[in-house]
This record gives C-alpha cells, structure tokens and sequence, in this order.
C-alpha cells in the first residue's frame, strides 16, 4: 500500500520558511505572494513528483486552482491564515482547490470563500491533508459553499490538524472513501461540523467539534455504491452544537440543532471516549436511513454496482444486490456526558421531524443520553425487559448516564406521543449491554 508518510523533510535548526529545499519532490516551483497566474500555471503544467510552495501573502483568485495531470503532488504554503486562497472575487459555480490525483500532499495554507466546495479531492489514492484551514467569510450563510475539506471516492487518505468553518452543509466531509484517518481537527460554525458518509474503514479520533448544527455523524444515504462499515470514533470533543440549521437543503437540512452525534444506516460503529457537553438535543442518536427514507427500494444496491468490502456485514438482501438502510452492530460505551438533551430543536416539524418529536415526547424532562428508534426490532416493550429484543445489535455501557429505546414507528403515529411508550431501563440497559461481548475493533490499514 502507498505509504502516506509525510513529504515535507525538515531539518533541526533551519529556517521556519517553506522553500522547495525543504520539499521532497523530484521538482519544486516557488510562487510569490499574490502571483495567480505564476499559480495556475504551475497547477496545470506539473509533472509527476512535482510540488508548488507558496509564499507568505494573499492570492485573489476568480476559478479553481485544479490538480488533474499528475500523481506525487505536493502544494504547501506557509501557515493557515499566512497563505490565503481566496476566491470571493470567483463567479464561477467552481471548487476552491480542486484535485484528482494520487499521492497529493496538501499543508499549510487557508482556503476562503470558495463559491462551492473549499478543498475536494476525488478519485484519489494517498492523499495527506495537514494544517489546512477552509472557512467562509460569512457566519449562518445559506449561500455558502456546501463543503468545507471534502475527500470523495478516495483511498488512504490522512486528515490532520485542519479547521472549517461556515460550510452551509459540512464542514469536514468524508464520503465514499475507504481507509481514512482523521484526527487532531476542529470543525466549528457548520450546520453539520464532522461526517463519515458511505465509508469503510475510518478512525476518527482527537477532534474538536463545536458551535455546530450537529457534530460528528456517521452515516450511509440512499443509492450509494460503498456501503459503510467499521467506523472508530473515540477521544473527541463534541460541545456545544446547537447553531441554528442553515442548511439550504438535503440530508443535512433534516438535522436537529443541538445533536452531537447520530449513527444511521451504519455498522460496526464504535464511539467510545468522547466528552459529550451542552448538546441541547441529544448526545448521541442511533437511527435507521427508514428514517429519512421510507422506501426501502431507494437502499437497494446490486451487487454489480457495489464498491468495497462487505464480507461479514449483517445486510438486507435481495435479489442480486443488498439494502443498506438498516443500523447494525454499534458500541456506545466508555464516553463522558454532561448537560445535554435540555432543549430540543423544535423549530421545524416538517423538516427536523424528530427534534420536534424530542420536544414534544420529552417536555420538561431530560432528553436520554443515549436514544435509540428500535427500527427493525422484532420486539419492544416500555415494561418488560425480556419482551425487547436486540436485533440489530446496539451495545450501550452501563456509564452512558441514560437510555431509551424508542419504538419510533409507534410513537411518530401518536397524536400525542407519550414517554409511557418508551423503553427506558436503568443501568446496565440489557437486553442492550451486550455482556461478556467485545466491541469491533475497526481495521483501517492507513501507513501514517
């Protein structure tokens, strides 16, 4: 596997100033502060085994910087807010920084008001993002662009030490990607701050995710050819995200301010470690994709199209090709808890249907720390513990502080939906413990 080891050598003792002696590429240009078409030109001419370092300074650019006519790229700058692209004065529909390359080495520079996506990387393999920051001008801005740093369709890619902020739909978004890390970021001002989207095989870990609509999620959507599986979230911070949604539309419009994580149409997801504070809606959330999508057609993936591994996955079949809309196989154990779940989103029942069912289900209470819809559940029971069952494989620790199992079906059909129908056991939550079991431990096989 291509080793995703840093390119950049640097030397004890030299200069804090980025020039190509400090880049390990076989050829190196240097740009001058402001130089945009020194830039683009160096972008669309590179050889293999190329690199660009930038200088200190601003460039006001009116299209993309693009990366599409070699492998072993490096484009370095020397500092967030030292090195700015900026493309407010762009009035094309275009990406920031825009790239489909293998090993492409991106670090040190800030990207700012792109009309589209910030940084989008696709098609790749070997991909390093590092101290990257992507941000829009503008706060609770609907016409900001969708994605901040947006890694699609990619293969080993690590994500280190980067910032976004203002995306109208995600900050961080890594979609459809297998073997991922992300680590050491801070996603905040987004509507949703930090997602794994349709992806196999993700550690996620040390972040800071703050001041968003949501915070970090996990989840597949409809239609999509990988199917996510073996996703690691641990040692993060998620606080604080009750921005009001600005989203102009999509998945993420549907989100609830004041969620820290939700899983849906996910499995084998740990989360574990994480500090959980002031998420006015709920900590953290295990849903079915039936939940945004009832048709369970629209889950449908033939085997054909399929891309990735799902060798051991507990899916839906049918003929020729799987569903992938349930939530399976998920441990939720070992997190801190404090001051959530006092203030759901009500703010629009038609799209943020189940914030405003918290409120209404939930009233003067607490909302659970841990809640979970039972979609699929061949039993439930708001009494008996023995008449619900665990079908999809939810495991919650005895440390969460609280739990509940939903039954969503049954409540979303109430006139006035009633906590009475609601499974909420004391500690340790079975049949929901998952005793004597032991969590997945996650193989992404990222080289760092």
């Amino acid at each position: 596997m291509r080793s995703l080891l840093p390119v950049l050598a640097l030397c004890a003792g030299c200069s804090s100033t980025i020039t190509c002696k400090k880049v390990d590429r076989a050829t190196c240009v240097e740009i001058e502060d402001g130089d945009v078409a020194g830039l683009q030109d160096a972008a669309n001419t590179l050889d293999d085994d190329s690199a660009i370092v930038l200088a200190e300074g601003t460039w006001e650019l009116d299209n993309a910087v693009t990366f599409r006519n070699a492998n072993g790229v490096t484009l370095i700058g020397q500092g967030m807010g030292v090195t700015v692209l900026d493309f407010g004065i762009n009035e094309n529909q275009t990406n920031g920084v825009d790239v489909i390359a293998d090993d492409f080495h991106i670090e040190g520079l800030t990207i700012l008001d792109a009309p589209k996506d910030g940084l989008r990387i696709e098609d790749s393999d070997g991909i390093v993002i590092r101290g990257i920051e992507v941000t829009w001008s503008e706060e609770d801005n609907p016409e900001n662009g969708a994605y901040g740093i947006y890694p699609v369709k990619v293969q080993h890619v690590l994500m280190e030490d980067s910032v976004a902020s203002n995306a109208s739909d995600a900050g961080i978004y890594v979609g459809q990607c297998q073997h991922a890390v992300v680590r050491r970021n801070r996603a905040e001002k987004n509507v949703a701050g930090l997602e794994i989207e349709n992806t196999q095989f993700a550690e996620v870990y040390e972040n800071q995710v703050e001041d968003n609509t949501g915070g970090l999620v996990v989840f597949d959507l409809p239609g999509n050819p990988v199917v996510g599986r073996d996703i690691h979230i641990h040692d993060n911070v998620i606080r604080d995200n009750n921005r009001a949604n600005f989203a102009p539309g999509g998945v993420v419009a549907q989100i609830p301010a004041g969620t820290g994580t939700f899983a849906m149409a996910s499995r084998r997801v740990v989360i574990t470690g994480n500090t959980y504070e002031e998420n006015d809606s709920v900590d953290i959330a295990i849903i079915s994709g039936l939940v945004i999508e009832s048709d369970e057609q629209q889950w449908f993936t033939t085997d054909a199209e399929l891309v990735g591994d799902i060798d051991g996955l507990d899916l839906e079949t049918g003929t020729g090709g799987v569903f992938n809309y349930r939530t399976s196989d998920v441990w939720v154990y070992g997190n801190t808890h404090s001051g959530s779940g006092t203030d759901p989103d009500m703010s629009s029942l038609e799209e943020r249907e189940l914030g405003f069912l918290m409120g209404i289900l939930y009233g003067q209470e607490t909302v659970d720390t841990v809640i979970y819809d039972a979609i699929g559940e061949s039993g439930h029971s708001p009494t008996d513990a023995s008449a619900n069952t665990n079908d999809n494989h939810i495991c919650v620790g005895a440390d969460v502080g609280s739990f509940a199992s939903l039954n969503l079906e049954v409540l979303a059909a109430m006139t006035i939906p009633s906590l009475d129908e609601v499974f909420r056991p004391d500690a340790p939550f079975a049949p929901f413990n998952c005793t004597g079991q032991t969590p997945i431990a996650p193989d992404v096989e990222v080289e760092e």
